[in-house]
């Protein structure tokens, strides 16, 4: 993992979401917290979700994915994004 993982989750976290929990219905994720919504994460307890719990999954399921460890800075961040 590289060092501006930090960076990305950072970034995101302040453009899709924080740590405030909310289901508004009009939402079509469902309920969301740290942008980790229930709609696609359906197994996760987004309610009682922790920052690392969100940082874990956001490692899983969108850095690796993504290619991000092999991209150099500041791709990384723009292909996590």
């Amino acid at each position: 993992m590289r060092s501006s993982y930090e960076i990305g989750v950072r970034l995101t976290l302040d453009l899709e979401g924080n740590e405030n929990y909310t289901n508004d219905p009009d939402d079509p994720g469902g309920e969301t917290k740290y942008g980790i919504c229930k709609k696609y994460h359906p197994t996760v307890d987004i309610k009682n979700l922790t920052l690392s719990q969100a940082k874990q999954i956001y490692l899983e399921k969108y850095w690796i994915p993504a290619g991000c460890d092999n991209a150099p800075f500041p791709m990384d961040i723009a292909l996590f994004d």
